[in-house]
C-alpha cells in the first residue's frame, strides 16, 4: 500500500486515504446528473464518463477520487421546445451553487490542496454555477486551487463539443460503462434529432469504443499538462 498513488475515496480507510494523501493532496470531484439520454443511453451517462475520466487522470498524477454528485439544474426536462418530461431528476440552480460552496469548504477543511471538478453535465447555467463557484474560491484562497472544466474544454473543437447522448457521449461511455448501451434502440431510417429523439450533436450511430478511447488520451493529455502546473505552484 506504501506505493499507493490514488484510490476511490468512499472505499478506502482512514490509514489509507492518508497514505495516498501524504504525497497527493488532490481531490477530484465527478459532477453528473440524473437526466433522460435518449433511448440507447443510462440516465447517469454524466456522472458515469466524469468518475471514470477523474479516475483515470487520478492514476496519473495522483489523488482521491469522490463519488460522483447525481444533482444538477438546468435539464432536458426544461430545455425549451423539446418535451422529455421524464427520466430527468432536476434541482435548482441555487442548491448546486450551495453544495459547491459547501463541498468545496469541506475539502478545505480535509486540507486538501488542489481540487479538481470535473462535470459530465454541462448544461446553462449549471456549467456557469460550478465555474463561478470556483473562480470565488481561488479568489478565497492564495494557497490552494480549484479547477472546474468540462471534458470538452481542453479538446478541440473536431474532437469533441458540448453534446447531449451524441456522437462524443456514446463514444466515451463505450469505454466506461458499454454493458449499459443499447445503440439498437436508435432509430436507423432517419435523421436523428433533439425535438424528437432528445439528442444534440452529431449522430450517435457511429459511435465507437476506438473513438471513445481518442477522446480520453487525447483529455488525459492535456489534463496532465495543467495538473502539473498546478502540483507545482500549489502541492
Amino acid at each position: 500500500m506504501k506505493n499507493k498513488t490514488w484510490g476511490n475515496y468512499e472505499r478506502m480507510r482512514p490509514d489509507q486515504i492518508e497514505t495516498v494523501f501524504e504525497k497527493h493532496p488532490i481531490a477530484y470531484i465527478p459532477w453528473g446528473a440524473l437526466e433522460y439520454h435518449s433511448y440507447h443511453n443510462p440516465i447517469g451517462l454524466d456522472g458515469i464518463k466524469a468518475h471514470g475520466m477523474c479516475e483515470d487522470l487520478a492514476k496519473k498524477v495522483g489523488g482521491l477520487v469522490m463519488p460522483p454528485i447525481y444533482l444538477a439544474a438546468n435539464l432536458i426536462k426544461t430545455y425549451p421546445g423539446v418535451n422529455f418530461p421524464k427520466h430527468s431528476i432536476e434541482f435548482s440552480e441555487n442548491l448546486i451553487r450551495m453544495i459547491c460552496e459547501e463541498y468545496l469548504e469541506q475539502l478545505v477543511e480535509q486540507d486538501f490542496k488542489i481540487i479538481v471538478i470535473l462535470t459530465g453535465h454541462a448544461g446553462e447555467p449549471h456549467f456557469q454555477i460550478l465555474n463561478e463557484v470556483a473562480d470565488n474560491f481561488n479568489k478565497k484562497y492564495a494557497n490552494r486551487y480549484c479547477w472546474s472544466l468540462a471534458e470538452f474544454d481542453i479538446l478541440p473543437d473536431e474532437m469533441l463539443t458540448a453534446n447531449h447522448s451524441a456522437l462524443g457521449e456514446t463514444s466515451l461511455q463505450m469505454v466506461y460503462a458499454p454493458d449499459l448501451i443499447a445503440m439498437e434502440r436508435l432509430p436507423q431510417d432517419r435523421e436523428i434529432t433533439l425535438v424528437e429523439d432528445g439528442i444534440a450533436g452529431r449522430d450517435p450511430r457511429p459511435s465507437t469504443v476506438e473513438f471513445g478511447n481518442k477522446i480520453v488520451t487525447a483529455f488525459l493529455k492535456e489534463a496532465e499538462i495543467k495538473m502539473a502546473d498546478l502540483i507545482g505552484k500549489y502541492q
